[in-house]
């Protein structure tokens, strides 16, 4: 069993709809997924260039996300319980997400199959690196 305590980068971030696959937070994207022993968690997605760009009054999901709170593991499962979120929709809500270890430093993290507005049902696909492994 992957051990997910300490800080995780992000290595990619691709949302499958169907057949159709779109990279989020940039290409590549720019993350930090921390994991600690009291049960805390907080991460935060980024795409780079959003973050180049300097715009002062930007604020688009699909550029920068963060939320932080509590994490419980079940098996492959881990479960996010959020208490703070740059999205105010998220607090008081839980990610659950699938893991599926790649190697002793990376782990994918998939999440459970949602339904978008158009009907579409989605599941993303983000890949972490143990930060002390990442480049």
């Amino acid at each position: 069993m992957t051990e997910l305590l300490g800080t995780w980068v992000l290595v990619s971030c691709v949302s499958h709809r169907g057949e159709t696959e779109v990279a989020s937070f940039g290409t590549p994207p720019a993350g930090q997924l921390q994991y600690t022993a009291d049960g805390r968690m907080s991460a935060f997605l980024m795409d780079p260039a959003w973050a180049a760009a300097g715009d002062p009054h930007a604020d688009s999901f699909t550029d920068f996300f963060s939320y932080a709170g509590h994490w419980r593991r079940n098996g492959d499962m881990v479960t996010h319980d959020i208490l703070f979120a740059s999205q105010p929709s998220r607090v008081g809500t839980s990610f659950v997400r699938q893991i599926v270890p790649v190697d002793d430093d990376t782990i994918e993290l998939v999440t459970q199959p949602e339904v978008s507005k158009s009907g579409r049902t989605y599941v993303t696909r983000l890949v972490w690196k143990r930060a002390s492994a990442a480049a």
